[in-house]
C-alpha cells in the first residue's frame, strides 16, 4: 500500500493561511491596521529619503509606535476593541500635535495634517455619531489653539490660517461622509428591496421604538400579520409584474394606513415584509380601531387580503405577538378566497 502523502502546493498552503486568517479578521481590525500602516509608510519614507533638519530617533520612535499599532488589530482580530482604536487615535492625535508645535519644516507639518482625514473618516465609520463629533470637534479646537500657539507654522511656504482650514475641511467632509454612507447602508440592511417594506431585521429593530412611544402616550400596540388571498392567481394572471405591482401598491396603502414616515419609526406605525406576500403592521392603536381600518381599506382595495390581529401584552416579546396574529391569521384565511378577521 502506498503511505506517501500527496503533495500539497505552496499556493494551496498559502491560501489555506490567508483564509484562516481572514475568517479571524473585522473590518474593524482591518481599518485598525491600515490606517496606522499608511501613517508608517510616510515615516519609512522620511527615513529613506531624508531631508534637512530630519529627527531620525524622533521618526524611529514614531515609525515603532505605528507599526505595533498596526500589527496588533491583525493579531487580535475579531478580539480588537473599540477602545483601543481610541488608545490609536490619541496616539495619532499626540504625534500630530508634536510635530505641530515643534517641527521646524513645512514638510512635518504636512504630514501631520495629512492624518486628520484619515482619523475623521475612521471615527465616522466605526464610532457613534455623538462621541465621533465630540473627538472631530476636539480636534478642531486643538488646531485652532496650536495655529495660536505656533504662528509660524507652515515657516513661510504657506499661509498657516489656509493650510489648517483646508486640513479642518476635508477632515469635516471625511467624517460626515462616512456617517451618510454609513447611514445609507443601515438603512439598506432593514428594508425589504421590492416594496420598501421593512425586513424582518428591521422590524424587529425598530418595533421596540414604537412600543416605547405608544406606552410614553399610553397607547395600545396591535400587531396585524396580513397575507394574500390567492396571490399565485395574480401572478398567474399578470405574471410576476402584476405580483410585484400588487404587493409595492398594498405597501404603499398600509404604509398610509399607519402613518409610516421613513425608517426611523419616529412617528406611527411600521409595515415589515416577513417572506413572500406575507406582511406584518405595528398600530399605535386598539384592536377594534385597528379591524375597522383594515377593513375599510381592503373594502377600497384592487386586491384581497386576510388578516389576524393581536394587541400587545405588557413585557411581551414582539415574536410572541406575532405568533399570536398569525394564528388568528390562520384562522382567518378562508382558503383562497376574502377572509373574515378575527380579533384576540
Amino acid at each position: 500500500m502506498d503511505s506517501r502523502r500527496p503533495r500539497v502546493s505552496a499556493r494551496a498552503v498559502v491560501r489555506d493561511a490567508w483564509e484562516r486568517f481572514d475568517r479571524r479578521q473585522t473590518p474593524f481590525s482591518y481599518m485598525s491596521a491600515a490606517v496606522p500602516l499608511l501613517l508608517a509608510t510616510v515615516f519609512v519614507f522620511d527615513l529613506l529619503l531624508p531631508h534637512p533638519h530630519l529627527n531620525r530617533s524622533a521618526v524611529s520612535l514614531w515609525l515603532t509606535f505605528y507599526i505595533v499599532a498596526t500589527v496588533l488589530p491583525l493579531v487580535l482580530g475579531r478580539r480588537y476593541p473599540l477602545w483601543a482604536g481610541l488608545v490609536m487615535f490619541a496616539g495619532i492625535e499626540s504625534l500630530s500635535t508634536y510635530f505641530l508645535l515643534a517641527s521646524i519644516h513645512v514638510h512635518a507639518e504636512i504630514n501631520a495634517l495629512l492624518e486628520l482625514p484619515l482619523i475623521a473618516l475612521y471615527i465616522g465609520w466605526f464610532y457613534p455619531a455623538l462621541l465621533g463629533r465630540a473627538l472631530i470637534g476636539l480636534g478642531v479646537v486643538r488646531l485652532l489653539f496650536i495655529l495660536h500657539l505656533n504662528p509660524d507654522l507652515g515657516n513661510g511656504v504657506s499661509d498657516p490660517r489656509m493650510m489648517v482650514g483646508y486640513a479642518i475641511l476635508v477632515a469635516l467632509f471625511c467624517f460626515e461622509g462616512a456617517r451618510t454612507v454609513q447611514r445609507q447602508l443601515r438603512k439598506e440592511a432593514r428594508l425589504d428591496s421590492l416594496t420598501g417594506a421593512l425586513n424582518r431585521r428591521g422590524l424587529q429593530q425598530l418595533a421596540g421604538v414604537v412600543r416605547r412611544r405608544a406606552a410614553r402616550s399610553g397607547e395600545p400596540v396591535t400587531v396585524a400579520m396580513l397575507d394574500f388571498d390567492d396571490f399565485k392567481g395574480v401572478n398567474d394572471a399578470g405574471g410576476h409584474l402584476a405580483g410585484d405591482t400588487a404587493l409595492s401598491a398594498s405597501v404603499d396603502a398600509w404604509n398610509e394606513l399607519v402613518g409610516r414616515r421613513g425608517t426611523t419609526a419616529r412617528r406611527g406605525g411600521l409595515v415589515a415584509r416577513l417572506g413572500g406576500d406575507e406582511f406584518a403592521l405595528v398600530f399605535r392603536g386598539d384592536a377594534a380601531a385597528v379591524e375597522e381600518q383594515l377593513g375599510r381599506l381592503r373594502r377600497d382595495s384592487d386586491f384581497s387580503w386576510s388578516w389576524g390581529i393581536a394587541t400587545a401584552r405588557a413585557g411581551e416579546p414582539l415574536d410572541a405577538v406575532l405568533a399570536r396574529a398569525d394564528a388568528e391569521l390562520y384562522r382567518a384565511k378562508p382558503g383562497g378566497g376574502r377572509g373574515t378577521p378575527i380579533t384576540r
